[in-house]
């Protein structure tokens, strides 16, 4: 997978991300499944919550931020 096809996708929190340096987990939708990344933030989001991937790093680490859903759109 290459940065192009992570950054701007939407996933969930499955392991919450404390904020910083420390790594929490979030789950994309990618290539009609889904996938598990390491993931770190600004600041703390919790289990559940959407976030938008802004970064791709290696070792499966992506930078998100909170992520706020435009109701009636999926995110992609």
């Amino acid at each position: 997978m290459s940065a192009a096809q992570l950054v701007g996708r939407t996933g969930t929190v499955t392991m919450s991300i404390p904020g910083g340096e420390a790594l929490g987990e979030i789950e994309l939708p990618f290539a009609g499944g889904t996938e598990r990344f390491l993931a770190r933030a600004m600041g703390p989001i919790g289990i559940d919550e959407a976030v938008l991937v802004i970064a791709e790093w290696p070792g499966r680490v992506v930078d998100v931020e909170p992520w706020a859903p435009v109701p009636g759109h999926e995110p992609r």
